[in-house]
C-alpha cells in the first residue's frame, strides 16, 4: 500500500469513531429507567462492535461503490476529499451534543467532489451521479423517519389499550412494567446492532472503494473492519454518553411501556433497511419516532432540543458537501 491508501484508512477509522459518538440508539433504555448510563453505554459498545462486523457489508457497498456516475473514475483522492470532509464536520457537531446524520454527511461530501469533477473535467454534471441508487437513499431518507412516526404512535396507541382496559393493582402494573422493561431492553439490542451495522457502512465504504480500485485485498478488508467496529463502540462510550444523556432525556421521563414503542419501530426499521443495504439516519428515525409516541399521549417534546436537531439536520448536507468540495478541489490544484 502506499502512503495515500495509509492516511486513506486513518481518515475512515477517525470517521467510524465519530460515527460512534453521534450513535444515541440507547437513549430510551437510558430515558426509560431500564437500563443505569453506564450499563447502557458498554453494552451499546459491544452490540455496535457486533454489528459492525456481521451487517455492514450491504450498506457499505452501497457507500463504496455506487454513488457515483458511470463516468467517474472513483480514486484516493476522491476518497480522501470525502472522508475528510466528513470526519470534519463530524467531529465539528459532536461538540454540540446534537445527533447529526452520518449518512447525511457522506452523501452530502458525495455531491461536493462530485461538483468539482464536473467542473474540473468538463463534464456534465448529471453524469457524475448514479441518480438511481441516490434516489433509493433519498426515499429512504423520507420514509423512514415518517415509518417511525406513525409505527411508533401505532405501538404507544396499542399499549396505551391494553393498558387502560386493564384494572390492575398498583403491584400488577409494577409488574407489567418489569415485563416491558425486558422487551424494551430486547429491542434496544437489536436496534444498537443494526444501527453498527447500518451506521458504519458510511466508513466501512471506503473499504470497499480501495477493494474496487485494487489498494488493498479482501482479507486487508476484513482486518480493517474488525479495527472499525473497535473505534465505532469507543466513539460511543467515550463521547456519546452525552448524546444519549441528552435525547434519551428531550422528550421527558419515560415509563418502559412508554418507551417500548418508541424502540420497537426504531429496531425494525433500521434492521429493515440495513439488510437491504440502504443507509438510513438512525437519529432521524428515532427522533420523529419519540414524538410520535409523545403525540399519541397528548405531550409535547421539548421545542428547543428539537428546533437543535432539526437545524443541524438541515445544514448537514450542505456543509459536508461544501467541505469535501473544498478538500478536492485543493488535492486538484496541487497535483
Amino acid at each position: 500500500m502506499d502512503w495515500l491508501t495509509y492516511c486513506l484508512i486513518i481518515f475512515a477509522i477517525i470517521l467510524t469513531f465519530g460515527i460512534g459518538a453521534q450513535d444515541e440508539s440507547m437513549a430510551t433504555v437510558y430515558g426509560s429507567g431500564s437500563l443505569t448510563l453506564k450499563f447502557a453505554i458498554i453494552l451499546g459498545g459491544i452490540l455496535s462492535f457486533l454489528g459492525v462486523i456481521f451487517l455492514s457489508s450491504k450498506v457499505g457497498e452501497t457507500i463504496g461503490a455506487d454513488l457515483l456516475g458511470e463516468d467517474v473514475d472513483y480514486n484516493s483522492n476522491m476518497i480522501f476529499a470525502i472522508l475528510a470532509g466528513t470526519s470534519f464536520w463530524l467531529l465539528i457537531a459532536s461538540k454540540t451534543s446534537v445527533p447529526i446524520s452520518t449518512t447525511h454527511s457522506v452523501v452530502g461530501s458525495v455531491f461536493g467532489i462530485s461538483f468539482i469533477w464536473a467542473i474540473a473535467e468538463k463534464k456534465n454534471y448529471f453524469s457524475s451521479i448514479n441518480w438511481i441508487n441516490m434516489g433509493k437513499i433519498t426515499i429512504g431518507w423520507v420514509l423512514s423517519p415518517l415509518l417511525g412516526f406513525l409505527g411508533a404512535m401505532m405501538g404507544q396507541f396499542i399499549i396505551n389499550r391494553i393498558m387502560k382496559n386493564r384494572n390492575d393493582s398498583l403491584l400488577q402494573v409494577e409488574k407489567n412494567e418489569t415485563i416491558f422493561r425486558y422487551l424494551i431492553i430486547l429491542f434496544a439490542c437489536i436496534n444498537q446492532f443494526s444501527r453498527g451495522g447500518n451506521d458504519s457502512g458510511n466508513a466501512i465504504g471506503i473499504f470497499y472503494g480501495l477493494v474496487r480500485s485494487s489498494k488493498i485485498d479482501v482479507s486487508q478488508m476484513n482486518i480493517l473492519i474488525i479495527v472499525a467496529g473497535c473505534a465505532f463502540a469507543l466513539g460511543l462510550m467515550l463521547i456519546g454518553r452525552n448524546l444519549i444523556k441528552n435525547v434519551g432525556t428531550t422528550a421527558g421521563q419515560l415509563r418502559p411501556s412508554e418507551a417500548l414503542a418508541v424502540e420497537a419501530a426504531t429496531a425494525i426499521i433500521i434492521l429493515a433497511a440495513t439488510l437491504l443495504g440502504l443507509p438510513v439516519s438512525g437519529g432521524h428515525i428515532l427522533i420523529f419516532a419519540l414524538i410520535g409516541s409523545a403525540r399519541m399521549k397528548g405531550e409535547h417534546p421539548d421545542k428547543r432540543s428539537f428546533k437543535r436537531m432539526v437545524n443541524s439536520w438541515i445544514v448537514t448536507f450542505p456543509i459536508a458537501a461544501l467541505f469535501s468540495a473544498t478538500f478536492y478541489g485543493i488535492i486538484l490544484f496541487f497535483t
